[in-house]
């Protein structure tokens, strides 16, 4: 069968499911290209379409490349589904009308509520795409597990959203060679705890908040501690100047961007805790990898829902979850995790859950059950 995968942006995490896609299947991608801070890539499997940024936020967008889509005369078409995408309804039609199997990809529902189609306008447009459509991927059980009762059972399947943990694994075997202290004594890292935050450095990522929980913690522990913020972004200059005003500099270190993975990884793997009182996305996935466990909020009142990856993050098993949006809450169970060394019985649990729940090969085997459903029916 002949598939194409569309996608409003191209971002390089996504290369190594996408080489794995096309290896096995012969899959092409057809995608836009935005001026966002995600590093954005192109392949000799994929094509580069006309995006149409619809406002300041990344995520809405409408795609072109109609006549090329058309002109590749795919058997399957799998979509990223987002609402913010109306191009998507176009490409829906398209395929019925070429007598292409339809696959969604994605979210498939709005984080963060009930999925109520009969109630809501905008659940009820997912509805009618999703109903229509020959199989539908989920980033995760929970997001499937809301649709269940409203679409067919049979064609709801879960691709697991991953990294290249086959590189991620590569990577975490070499710097383990060497224990954590002698991988900080190389670093020139000497502080007995480390905090790290990684994130693009926005506005509503909320990076200051890093600084007020190392401000809260106990002044014994934070002077043994130190704090590495990996990132790029506007808000790299506020917290430059923030760290300064309450001199901090010895212990809180802003890294800019950090592309080089071995580097990257050798800070997770030396790190207690990585701390995000924002929302989680991949960074459970990057964390996990290197035997990091993460310290979060998770309450129905943030102001962006965690992403789909939050399912990684057990409480007391992979990371610590605080329920009330209380820095200070957050700062003494940090300090007391610390204390009493719960961070190192997590690390092995983070490694055993991404290399097995959450790897590339997990993320592949949904694509391989979804394609392989709507093949039953010979196009």
């Amino acid at each position: 069968m002949k598939t194409i995968i569309i996608q409003r942006i191209f971002p390089d995490y996504r290369k190594a499911i996408f080489d794995k896609l096309h290896n096995t299947y012969g899959i092409k991608l057809f995608h836009g290209k935005n001026a966002s801070g995600i590093h954005q890539i192109e392949t000799n499997y994929s094509t580069l379409i006309g995006l149409w940024q619809l406002s300041k936020k990344e995520t809405l967008a409408f795609l072109f490349g109609f006549r090329k889509i058309f002109k590749s005369k795919p058997d399957v078409i799998i979509h990223e589904f987002t609402i913010g995408v109306p191009s998507l309804l176009i490409i829906r039609i398209m395929a019925w009308l070429m007598g292409a199997k339809f696959i969604t990809w994605g979210h498939n529902i709005s984080l963060g509520r009930n999925f109520r189609p009969f109630s809501n306008l905008s659940d009820f447009y997912r509805y009618l795409i999703m109903k229509s459509s020959d199989a539908i991927l989920f980033y995760s059980p929970n997001e499937m597990m809301h649709v269940t009762k409203y679409i067919t059972p049979e064609k709801l399947f879960v691709a697991y959203n991953a990294l290249d943990t086959d590189s991620q694994r590569k990577n975490y075997d070499h710097i383990a060679l060497k224990n954590r202290e002698e991988v900080k004594e190389e670093m020139n890292i000497d502080a007995k705890y480390n905090l790290i935050f990684i994130s693009r450095l926005l506005p509503t990522k909320k990076p200051e908040q890093i600084i007020e929980i190392f401000s809260l913690l106990d002044e014994a522990i934070k002077e043994k501690t130190a704090v590495h913020i990996i990132g790029d972004g506007p808000m790299f200059k506020p917290l430059q100047e923030l760290i300064a005003a309450k001199g901090y500099e010895k212990h809180i270190k802003l890294y800019g961007k950090i592309t080089d993975p071995l580097t990257l990884g050798k800070l997770l793997y030396i790190s207690d805790f990585m701390v995000n009182p924002g929302y989680l996305g991949l960074s459970v996935n990057l964390s996990f990898a290197f035997g990091c466990p993460i310290i979060t909020f998770d309450n129905p009142h943030m102001e962006q829902k965690h992403s789909p990856e939050v399912y990684y993050l057990k409480h007391n098993e992979t990371g610590i979850i605080i329920n009330n949006l209380d820095l200070s809450e957050l700062a003494n169970a940090l300090g007391e995790a610390l204390q009493k060394d719960k961070h190192l019985d997590m690390r092995q649990n983070c490694i055993n859950t991404i290399y097995s729940e959450g790897s590339i090969n997990q993320m592949f085997g949904g694509f391989e059950k979804a394609l392989s459903f709507v093949s039953k029916n010979k196009i």
